[in-house]
């Protein structure tokens, strides 16, 4: 245990996603993800090869970071694959049809996908005691079907995702927006997540404390962990100990 500021009473637990409650691996880089995607882009009347539309993805990708003039920019793939859409499609697009589209370019690209273990019953314990807020480093079009998929939505009313804004942690815009959304002080915030760089520093810049999750480099850029935690049987003490 990491012992920090002053101990204040803790209203809301805020929750990073990816690495802290879903354990993910894609692989978007597969020449065969946009072989498929092609062909099923074909039924839509949409005419590209396999190898045009991944250079156009990571075209799209990499042109919309360089033209952002934000310090840590973060783009929206659901943008992305309009763009692509009606640039080589012979309709017009609604936002069901992209999100069917970027959801199908998701699937193709995971190769693991699950909740760590006890996310769940930890989650219902936490429910019952504080306000529950998620920010995560996401896009929109993927996370918001995911978190019903893995039963997560109930949890988490409140979010906030980087792609709906345009920039990503450590922004502390995002710690902020989410202190707005649930009513409540920076410090009587607590934030969870795996990546000292993105999560701690983004807590910390914002007031919040910052518990991090199986990291063994507790500290970054003159910033320090609250404590650390390996397994989420063990979370609720550590919370304890926190107030």
């Amino acid at each position: 245990m990491l012992k920090g500021r002053d101990k204040v009473v803790i209203n809301a637990i805020i929750f990073d996603l990816y690495g802290t409650l879903i354990d993910i691996r894609t692989d978007e880089k597969d020449s065969s993800t946009y072989w498929i995607l092609s062909r099923y882009l074909s039924y839509h009347g949409i005419n590209i090869e396999s190898e045009d539309l991944k250079n156009q993805y990571f075209e799209g990708i990499n042109k919309s970071l360089n033209n952002s003039d934000e310090p840590h920019p973060e783009v929206n793939v659901f943008d992305i694959f309009s763009q692509i859409m009606h640039r080589y499609g012979r309709r017009i697009y609604n936002e069901q049809c992209v999100s069917d589209i970027c959801m199908l370019f998701r699937s193709l690209t995971i190769r693991h996908f699950q909740l760590f273990p006890e996310v769940v019953e930890t989650l219902s314990y936490l429910q019952s005691r504080y306000l529950l807020g998620l920010i995560s480093d996401a896009q929109w079009v993927f996370t918001e079907p995911e978190l019903e998929i893995v039963n997560l939505d109930r949890f988490f009313k409140k979010r906030v995702l980087s792609s709906r804004y345009g920039y990503k942690k450590p922004d502390k815009r995002l710690f902020k927006t989410m202190l707005k959304k649930l009513d409540i002080k920076p410090d009587e915030a607590v934030y969870i997540g795996d990546n000292a760089q993105r999560d701690l520093v983004g807590a910390k810049q914002s007031g919040m404390r910052c518990i991090l999750f199986r990291n063994e480099s507790p500290f970054y850029n003159g910033y320090t962990a609250d404590a650390i935690f390996y397994n989420y049987n063990e979370i609720v003490g550590v919370l304890n100990k926190l107030q």
